[in-house]
């Protein structure tokens, strides 16, 4: 026999050991599993709540809705196949969904599975819930079950509007382990149009503190170097000016003079007019700088009003004050940083904000 003909001999009986192996282990076909597409959560009395999207085939998108309770929230979950019969399968999952409750109780109590089990993707996109989480996940839109897909889309949003923001268990997780820092998560909201991004909560460790309104989080995405387009509304006399903002540049620096910590945070964006109120075709030049004033103004405000309510009465630095202190000034941040949290609301903070009107489109 030749030495391809032993190679693929070879290669017959390595299938075939395990095609063995995998029967005696109890391998599953994917048929017989639940493939999972989405996880809520909720925190009852007793432990979790648990709502999950799942499929029959990798090909559909979470056209079941399945609930279970547990202790935990991998019991929780296991506690499924007393009603459906089948394994979870966690590979093909889109996102995570956590409820106000387990905001509330600090997310440290549920987060851990998705970490830390094997067969979970911690590179899956989270959510917080308004309300509960099943709400969410079991949404109905015309008598059938909004699609895994299009609440995963939500989270990319912000790439359209510039008021929404998406994370990854990860990014949650190194937010709140980061140094000098604080972590944000979006918020959805099942309302009778639909599911929609409500706001950006925040969080002090584990535990939520508050929420960014949606001109908040555009103001925190342009001041983070997040902010990529949308669009903003400024009235002056020359009207109501409707522009599309883009290549928008969003820097913090920090400086420590005899009065301690200054944060300069610089914004500078671009825009199109896109409408004009009374469809004038041309502007003159002194209505495009004013403008061009009252943009940067408005994004001088949103800023502005997410760092003074985030950072100066919640306490939650969102922004990573402390960590770029912690990278620039390691000697500063060593005596600063036990109770960074209270003194970072009496530091100085300046916003400079500008805009440059490109053209009226059309």
């Amino acid at each position: 026999m030749g030495m391809a003909l032993w190679k693929k001999a070879l290669a017959l009986a390595l299938v075939a050991a395990l095609m063995l192996s995998m029967q005696g282990c109890g391998y599953r076909e994917l048929y017989e599993r639940l493939l999972i597409h989405g996880i809520g959560v909720d925190a009852v009395e007793d432990g979790f709540l648990v709502t999950v999207r799942s499929s029959v085939s990798p090909e559909d998108e979470g056209e079941e809705c399945f609930t279970s309770t547990g202790k935990s929230v991998l019991e929780a979950l296991t506690n499924l196949s007393l009603s459906t019969g089948r394994e979870p399968f966690y590979s093909h999952n889109y996102l995570v969904v956590f409820g106000e409750t387990c905001a509330r109780q600090g997310l440290d109590s549920c987060l851990d599975f998705f970490i830390r089990y094997y067969n979970t993707r911690p590179a899956v996109q989270v959510y917080l819930a308004e309300g509960s989480a099943g709400e969410v996940l079991s949404y109905e839109k015309d008598g059938k079950l909004l699609r895994m897909s299009e609440l995963q889309e939500l989270g990319k949003s912000g790439q359209l509007n510039g008021k929404a923001m998406g994370a990854q268990l990860l990014d949650f997780v190194n937010g709140v382990k980061r140094e000098g820092s604080s972590a944000v998560l979006p918020v959805l909201r099942a309302g009778k149009e639909g599911v929609e991004i409500a706001s950006t909560a925040y969080f002090t460790g584990y535990k939520q503190a508050g929420a960014l309104s949606l001109s908040q989080t555009r103001g925190y995405l342009a001041a983070k170097n997040l902010l990529e387009k949308g669009e903003a509304v400024v009235q002056g006399s020359f009207g109501a000016a409707t522009l599309s903002l883009s290549q928008s540049k969003g820097k913090i620096d920090a400086r420590i003079d005899g009065n301690g910590p200054v944060f300069t945070i610089s914004v500078e964006a671009q825009a199109d007019i896109s409408a004009v109120s009374g469809g004038r075709s041309r502007l003159g030049a002194g209505e495009y700088a004013q403008i061009e004033k009252e943009a940067a103004a408005l994004l001088e405000g949103e800023v502005l009003s997410a760092l003074e309510q985030s950072v100066q009465e919640d306490n939650c630095d969102i922004f990573g004050f402390g960590n770029l202190l912690y990278r620039q000034y390691p000697a500063y941040w060593r005596t600063a940083s036990a109770g960074w949290h209270e003194e970072m609301a009496a530091c100085r903070y300046e916003v400079r904000t500008s805009v440059q009107v490109l053209r009226l489109e059309g």
